[in-house]
């Protein structure tokens, strides 16, 4: 669950920590996150998996505030380095030998809604400080058929997998 609501909402890995059950609205399909990066807060759409799965998740959970609480002191909820350890594990259990980290997931919510035909700006505005500020005026208009749109989109995606690869390599 920790990584299908990184993975569907573009949480960071300290968001989804410190996620409450009082941030989660099933109902209406949306997660709140407070205090984000920035010490920005940013109301997230839950897909309808990630839904259910919540639902699931709340009948079987102990009860506590928040939605992935610590197995003990001193900590109230679930280590960030803890959550790296488990996608570590899970990395190895599956036979992937590629570096990826929790944050990878967040690069691939950004190249998923970028995929989709969403906006830059509106992936800006989403509070997903993935996307730099691209410049591609020039590359465009030199370009037939190709909207402006198009462009930066492949410009990000481009750049996003070269980081991806740049670290895999430093690794």
């Amino acid at each position: 669950l920790i990584f299908l609501l990184m993975l569907r909402c573009g949480l960071r890995v300290s968001e989804v920590s410190r996620l409450r059950w009082e941030d989660l609205d099933l109902a209406e399909g949306t997660v709140r996150v407070n205090n984000g990066k920035g010490q920005v807060d940013r109301l997230l759409y839950l897909s309808p998996d990630v839904t259910e799965t919540l639902r699931a998740w709340s009948a079987r959970r102990p009860a506590a505030d928040w939605l992935f609480p610590s197995s003990g002191p001193p900590a109230p909820t679930i280590a960030t380095r803890t959550i790296y350890r488990i996608m570590l594990r899970y990395l190895a259990e599956a036979g992937v030998s590629a570096h990826y980290s929790p944050h990878s997931l967040r690069h691939t919510f950004a190249t998923q809604l970028l995929n989709a035909g969403v906006t830059l700006e509106v992936l800006k505005e989403s509070g997903a400080t993935l996307v730099p500020t691209l410049t591609v005026t020039d590359v465009w208009s030199n370009l037939p058929g190709r909207t402006p749109d198009q462009v930066e989109r492949q410009a990000v995606l481009s750049r996003l997998h070269r980081r991806a690869a740049e670290r895999a390599i430093a690794m």
